[in-house]
């Protein structure tokens, strides 16, 4: 039996009709916050680059001897502390200049450091000299084509400090390593760390440096832990150690799940370095090489961000290099606008949070304080609402015996379901998320009661028939607040003149809204 063959274009038509109209791009193509595209299907592959992706990959922690002792094959530590642990068999990444009197055998990277790099490949055959870290930029809120872009004018400068210094190019080029973060989206960041390759390799190629493999720090992005909820925060960790091995990064960093808490646990840093161990030993990441390579659409993705990161590396060149750009402002006012667009898209809920603006736990119990914010975190404007919300006794206060709350509990948001159970479900479960994000409990009732806030969860058809006598009765029994869960369209003019106060969808801004219930 033989069956037709299919081509792209073939599966394009049928796609379009049954999209009855719906624009093939809008509902279908998906942007990533760089301007690139992803499409649903891939059939061809890009130019391809070699990678020299898929090698064991080492666990390298900020901990102590007996993270080596436990199955981590490195530390990342202060300079001063090296002293106490070169006995050690293990690699070191180190923030500060070498120590006079390190062992000529040491394996390790220093964070930073080109000036010393002539002495460095004289004395310490195992040891890097400069590695470029972007993790500080990562934070501030570049994307990741900003962040290759950073890396590569960095490594730029750290050659010319290098070249100046007497070395050849090709041994700068050994001298050099990249330490970059691996962030939430799983396969984007495999890409990053595979497209971090590809422009490295034409970096050292015009500098005329014989390309070897260049060491890679993947460290799990601090940017993406949450405060609440921090529990999730091993499922992130899990996923972007999976990202960064299967990228092809030589050296990992798990970060535990309490990072952005007061106090970091011994239990979550066991649990981080474990983490690297069960994905290295028993799921078997780092056997394969380049196990990302003969996917058309990661492989598209990489070459495409590649090519989108080289276009911003010369866009820094063309202002003076790294060094002019820091200086000047211009590279903090692109992360400012970069990080804004991400705080929209999170505010929005279009970029979730899970555990705080996505299924939100009320009833949770941290294992420490909040700590204050040191660094941007895609979930701190949820978590100051929480915040907010927890310490201030006058919004919401508690009701008394006669309320449908429990004596003594804090009054819940009023959700007012019209018609039958079945036609209100769905946003009676959206508007309780949309509320919870925000650390306000909900109730259901079907009853124009009085309360704080009450929002209105129905079906079109209903919010057409009763919708806006609802509003006017609940204002009667005395509600502060009412919104409606769903978009208006027709119904927007006669809500507003009856009362209403808001309207909470997919797409609306949840930050803003809940600021505004709780103000």
């Amino acid at each position: 039996m033989t069956f037709p063959r299919v081509t792209a274009a073939d599966w394009r038509a049928q796609v379009e009709k049954e999209l009855a109209g719906a624009s093939f791009e809008k509902t279908l193509v998906f942007k990533t916050p760089e301007g690139l595209s992803i499409a649903p299907l891939y059939t061809e592959a890009p130019r391809t680059h070699s990678i020299g992706a898929g090698a064991p990959f080492k666990i390298v922690m900020h901990g102590s001897a007996e993270d080596l002792d436990e199955g981590a094959e490195g530390l990342w530590l202060d300079a001063r502390a090296l002293a106490a642990l070169q006995s050690r068999d293990a690699f070191f990444v180190i923030d500060g200049a070498l120590p006079v009197g390190a062992r000529a055998d040491l394996r390790f990277a220093l964070v930073g450091q080109p000036e010393s790099a002539k002495s460095i490949s004289e004395g310490y055959p195992n040891g890097v000299a400069a590695m470029v870290s972007t993790l500080a930029d990562h934070e501030a809120g570049a994307d990741s084509a900003d962040e290759l872009a950073i890396a590569l004018s960095t490594g730029v400068q750290y050659l010319e400090t290098m070249l100046g210094g007497g070395l050849s190019p090709t041994a700068a080029g050994k001298q050099l390593a990249v330490q970059i973060s691996v962030g939430r989206d799983t396969f984007a960041e495999l890409c990053k760390v595979r497209a971090l390759r590809v422009c490295w390799q034409k970096l050292l190629a015009g500098a005329k440096a014989e390309n070897g493999r260049t060491l890679i720090h993947a460290v799990c992005s601090t940017r993406t832990l949450t405060q609440r909820d921090p529990w999730v925060n091993m499922l992130r960790g899990t996923t972007q150690v999976f990202a960064a091995v299967l990228g092809g990064a030589d050296l990992v960093t798990p970060m535990p799940f309490d990072r952005a808490l007061t106090e970091q646990s011994a239990l979550a840093h066991r649990i981080a370095r474990n983490t690297g161990l069960v994905l290295r030993e028993e799921s078997s990441l780092g056997r394969v090489s380049d196990p990302a390579g003969g996917s058309y659409y990661l492989e598209t993705f990489s070459d495409e961000l590649a090519r989108e990161a080289w276009k911003r590396f010369q866009a820094i060149e063309k202002e003076g290099g790294i060094a002019a750009v820091r200086k000047s402002g211009w590279l903090q006012a692109r992360l400012d606008a970069s990080w804004k667009e991400r705080l929209e898209l999170v505010a929005k809920r279009k970029a979730p949070v899970l555990g705080v603006s996505e299924f939100a736990n009320l009833d949770e119990v941290l294992p420490s304080a909040p700590g204050a914010i040191k660094a941007r975190r895609d979930s701190e404007a949820f978590e100051a609402l929480r915040d907010r919300f927890a310490l201030s006794p006058t919004l919401f206060p508690p009701r008394g015996a006669s309320s449908p709350s429990p004596a003594g509990e804090r009054e819940a948001v009023a959700l007012i379901a019209l018609g039958e159970f079945a036609t209100s479900r769905a946003r009676v479960g959206f508007a309780s998320g949309f509320f919870a994000a925000g650390g306000l409990r909900s109730r259901e009732t079907t009853s124009d009661e009085k309360a704080s806030v009450a929002c209105l969860c129905g079906t079109d058809e209903r919010y057409a028939a009763e919708a806006v006598d609802r509003v006017k009765a609940l204002k009667a029994a005395g509600c502060k607040r009412v919104y409606l869960a769903g978009r208006p369209g027709a119904l927007e003019a006669p809500l507003k003149e009856a009362g209403i106060d808001g309207f909470i969808f997919m797409g609306c801004d949840v930050v803003a809204t809940l600021n505004e219930v709780v103000s």
